[in-house]
C-alpha cells in the first residue's frame, strides 16, 4: 500500500512536469528498408538514431545496393538525376561513394561542407570504429584514430573519386510530382527519381530563445572544436549534457569557466565527465549552477539565475549547448511523417483493431452483443458454438469439450508460433544470440504444452476419465488447468467456483511459493519466458516493441497493476471466505459476512469484466501497433507487480553496464516496457526490479554495438552479451 501512495505522488508530479526528458526521442517513421511515409525517400543516419560513423557508412552504402545493385537502369530524362542524396556525413558520404562505383546518375547537397559534424569535435578527439564486430562495407576509410585523420583520408577520397557533393548549399523544400522529387535548394532547383535524407541533428541546434540570443550571435557557439583558441577568457557554458561537460572541462584550465544547467543535478552525462567536471569545481577551476536558467546574453555579459534571482557576470564567450533538434517544420514541408503521428488514416486503423480484438475476445466470454436473442437458437437457448465449431463430428465424445475458447486458444498459439519464428530470426539468428534463441523456444514451448496441449487435452481427458472429484474437481472446470501457465492472480478464478484439492495446492505453490523464488533469482523472466500474455506481446507484439511509451509520464502511469493487485487479493479473499464459510452467513453472529460476500461477488463480476476482458484482452491487444506490445504487462497485470514486488525487495538479478557507452541510444529505442537503458549505461550504473520495471527480456543487450549491458547476480557476470563472452 505504502509503495502505491509512493507511485500515485510520483505520477501526479511527472503528470504536471513540463522539463525536458531525454527519453522521448521522436525519430522519422521508416519501414525495414528506411523508406519515409513519403514513397521514393530514404532516411538514414543520425536523423535515424544511427550516429556511428562506421554504422552510417554502412547504412549509406547498403541502401544504394537495395536501390541499384544488379537493377536495369533507369530511363529518366536528362534533366534528372537518379538519386538526390542531402547530406554529406557518414552515410550521405557512405551512399555517394557506392553510387560512384555503380555508376549512378546522382548528387549531393550539404549545407555546410562534407563531416561537418566531425569538424566540429574537439581537436585532437580519438574516433573509435565501433561496433567492433561489425565489419565495414564500405570502401570509404575507416580506422580508429584522430578526428583529423579521418578527415584528411575522406578529403583525400573524395577528390580522388570524384565524389559529386556540392558544399554550401541548403535543401529548403523536397515536394513530388508524377514519380519525380522536386528537390529545391538555396542556389537552385533539381529533378530526382529517389531522395535519400542523410542529415544529422547537429545543423539544428537547440536556442534559448533569451534577449541577446540574436543581436550577439556571434558570440554564441554550439560546438567546441579547439579549446586552444581560448586563454583567459570569461565563458559560460550552458548546457548539461555530455557535450557541455567536455567543453567545460576542456576549456576550465586556461580560463574562467562556469557551467550553467536546468537540471537539480548531473542526469544527462557520462559518469567519467561528471567526476571530472566535480573534480574542477572542487579545485576551484570551475563554477556549476544546477537548477538554474540563462537569462539574457549582452555584449560583454551574460545573466543568469532561478526564478526571480539574476546574477549578472562578465562574459566574452557563450557556448549554448543545450541539445540539437530534428528539423520538424521541414519534415512537415516534405510530408515527413515522426513515429507515433496521428492522422485520419491512423485512427481508421486503431478502430478496426478495436472491433477485430473486441470481437475476437467477445465471443470467447462471451460478452455482447454475442450473449443477446439474436445470437440465439430457436427455443431461445443460447447457440451451441459446439456443433457449429466441430462441423457436426463427434469425435468419439471429445466434440463436446470444444468451444470458443478452445479455437481461441488453439489458434492464438498457432499466431504465436509464427510470429514467435520471426521474432527467434530477429534476435536469434541474426545477432547470433544464443539467449534469444533459448527464450524465444522455450517461450513457444511453454505455450504449446502448457498454452493448449495440456489443459485442452491431457487434462480434459483426466478429468473426464476421474469423473467429479474432490482432488480435481468437477469435468466442467478442467480449464483450471491454464492455472499451470498462468499464476493467480493473472488466473484470477484458480480459487473459485469448482474447490479442488488439486488446483487449491498448485495455485497456492506456484503465487507464494514458487513466482516468489524464481522473482528472487530471475527477476520478472516468467513475463519473457513463459507467459502466454507476455508471449503475445514477445512474438506478434515485436514488430512494434520501439512504440512503447518512453519518458516520466510513461513511468508515472506504472502505479496501475499496483492497484489491480490490491483489487485481486482483497476481492479472492472477500469470495473466498464466502466458499468457506458459506454456511455461517445467515448465523447471528456472522450476519455481517453476509455482507461482504455480496460486496466480493460483485467485485468478482466486475474483475471479470474490466481486468479479464478489457484490461488483459481488448486494450492492450487493439494499442500493439501503436504503443507498443507491452501495455498490460507494464500497467495492468497484477501478477507482474507481485513478481515485481519480490525481486525488488530481495532480488539478485540486474544489469550492469562497462565503461564502453556511446550514447547511440538503440538499447532504449527498443525497451518495450520504455526504460531509458542509455541513461543507466552512460552512467555505469545498474538497473534492476529495485529502480525499473525491467522484464529481463534482454533485448537491450542483444542490440548494444559496444556490448556495453550484461546480465550480472550479486555483481558477477551472469548472461551474456551478444557474443556470449563471459567477464572476469
Amino acid at each position: 500500500m505504502v509503495d502505491l501512495v509512493a507511485q500515485t505522488k510520483g505520477f501526479m508530479t511527472s503528470l504536471f512536469e513540463k522539463r525536458f526528458d531525454p527519453a522521448l526521442v521522436r525519430l522519422p517513421q521508416v519501414d525495414s528498408r528506411n523508406e519515409s511515409t513519403v514513397k521514393g525517400l530514404y532516411l538514414i543516419g543520425e536523423v535515424r538514431g544511427t550516429p556511428l560513423i562506421k554504422m552510417g557508412l554502412n547504412a549509406g552504402n547498403g541502401l544504394i545496393n537495395d536501390l541499384f545493385e544488379n537493377k536495369p537502369p533507369l530511363d529518366l530524362p536528362g534533366d534528372t538525376h537518379d538519386l538526390l542524396i542531402v547530406g554529406a556525413g557518414a552515410a550521405g558520404i557512405g551512399a555517394a561513394n557506392r553510387a560512384q562505383e555503380l555508376g549512378i546518375k546522382y548528387l549531393v547537397l550539404e549545407q555546410g561542407k562534407p563531416a561537418n559534424l566531425i569538424n566540429s569535435f574537439t581537436k585532437g578527439k580519438p574516433l573509435f570504429m565501433e561496433p567492433l564486430d561489425v565489419p565495414l562495407e564500405s570502401s570509404m576509410w575507416c580506422e580508429e584514430g584522430r578526428k583529423e585523420d579521418l578527415l584528411k583520408n575522406w578529403e583525400r577520397q573524395i577528390s580522388e573519386r570524384k565524389l559529386n557533393i556540392q558544399s554550401h548549399e541548403t535543401v529548403t523544400n523536397i515536394q513530388k510530382s508524377s514519380g519525380i522529387f522536386v528537390v529545391t535548394s538555396s542556389k537552385g532547383t533539381y529533378k530526382a527519381k529517389y531522395v535519400i535524407v542523410a542529415i544529422g541533428k547537429s545543423g539544428n541546434p537547440r536556442k534559448a530563445g533569451v534577449p541577446g540570443e540574436k543581436e550577439y550571435a556571434e558570440k554564441i557557439a554550439h560546438f567546441l572544436s579547439d579549446p586552444d583558441e581560448f586563454d583567459g577568457k570569461d565563458i559560460l557554458v550552458y548546457g548539461g549534457g555530455d557535450v557541455a561537460a567536455e567543453a567545460a572541462i576542456a576549456l576550465a584550465p586556461r580560463n574562467r569557466v562556469t557551467l550553467v544547467t536546468i537540471d537539480p543535478e548531473f542526469i544527462f552525462p557520462k559518469k567519467r565527465n561528471v567526476d571530472k567536471l566535480l573534480a574542477l569545481e572542487q579545485e576551484k577551476k570551475l563554477e556549476i549552477h544546477f537548477d538554474t536558467q540563462l537569462k539574457e546574453v549582452g555584449p560583454d555579459y551574460v545573466k543568469f539565475g532561478k526564478g526571480n534571482t539574476v546574477e549578472e557576470k562578465r562574459n566574452d564567450q557563450v557556448f549554448e549547448m543545450i541539445g540539437a533538434e530534428l528539423p520538424i517544420k521541414f519534415f512537415n514541408k516534405v510530408g515527413i511523417k515522426l513515429e507515433g503521428s496521428w492522422d485520419i488514416a491512423r485512427y481508421l486503423y486503431l478502430a478496426a483493431m478495436f472491433i477485430i480484438f473486441y470481437s475476437v475476445y467477445a465471443i470467447k466470454a462471451p460478452w455482447w452483443p454475442f450473449n443477446l436473442h439474436d445470437f440465439s437458437d430457436a427455443s431461445g437457448s443460447t447457440i451451441n458454438w459446439k456443433t457449429y465449431l466441430t462441423f457436426g463430428f463427434d469425435f468419439g465424445g471429445f466434440t463436446k469439450h470444444i468451444s470458443p475458447s478452445f479455437w481461441y486458444a488453439g489458434l492464438y498459439t498457432a499466431f504465436m508460433s509464427y510470429f514467435g519464428a520471426k521474432a527467434y530470426v530477429r534476435w536469434g539468428v541474426n545477432f547470433n544470440d544464443s539467449y534469444q534463441k533459448k527464450r524465444y523456444t522455450t517461450l513457444i514451448a511453454t505455450q504449446w504444452t502448457l498454452g493448449f496441449l495440456i489443459p485442452e487435452f491431457v487434462m480434459w481427458w483426466l478429468h473426464h476419465k476421474a469423473g467429479p472429484s474432490t482432488f480435481l474437481g468437477s469435468p466442467d472446470y478442467s480449464w483450471k488447468a491454464y492455472g499451470f501457465e498462468y499464476a493467480w492472480p493473472l488466473q484470477f478464478h484458480q480459487f473459485f467456483y469448482d474447490i479442488s484439492v488439486f488446483y487449491i495446492v498448485w495455485g497456492l505453490l506456484t503465487t507464494f511459493v514458487l513466482i516468489p523464488i524464481l522473482s528472487i533469482h530471475h527477476g520478472k523472466r516468467y513475463c519473457t519466458w513463459f507467459c502466454g500474455c507476455g508471449g503475445l506481446a514477445e512474438t506478434w507484439g515485436d514488430q512494434w516493441r520501439h512504440k512503447a511509451p518512453k519518458g516520466r509520464r510513461a513511468k508515472a502511469w506504472e502505479w496501475m497493476n499496483m492497484a489491480v493487485l490490491v483489487w485481486a487479493f482483497v476481492t479472492t479473499i472477500l469470495v473466498g471466505g464466502n466458499m468457506l464459510f458459506g454456511s455461517l452467513y445467515y448465523d447471528d453472529i456472522y450476519h455481517w459476512f453476509g455482507f461482504l460476500s455480496g460486496v466480493g461477488e460483485s467485485s468478482r463480476a466486475w474483475y471479470s469484466y474490466i481486468a479479464d476482458f478489457w484490461l488483459v484482452g481488448v486494450i492492450p491487444v487493439t494499442l500493439y501497433p501503436f504503443f507498443g506490445g507491452k501495455i498490460w504487462c507494464r500497467y495492468w497485470c497484477p501478477l507482474a507487480k507481485w513478481m515485481q514486488i519480490w525481486s525488488k525487495a530481495f532480488g539478485k538479478l540486474g544489469i550492469d553496464s562497462n565503461e564502453k557507452c556511446i550514447t547511440c541510444g538503440e538499447c532504449s529505442r527498443y525497451c518495450e516496457v520504455g526504460i531509458d537503458v542509455m541513461s543507466f549505461a552512460k552512467n555505469q550504473e545498474r538497473f534492476s526490479n529495485e529502480n525499473t520495471s525491467c522484464i529481463q527480456c534482454g533485448i537491450c543487450i542483444t542490440v548494444c554495438p559496444m556490448d556495453v549491458l550484461s546480465f550480472q547476480t550479486n555483481g558477477s557476470v551472469k548472461l551474456h552479451s551478444a557474443t556470449e563472452v563471459e567477464h572476469a
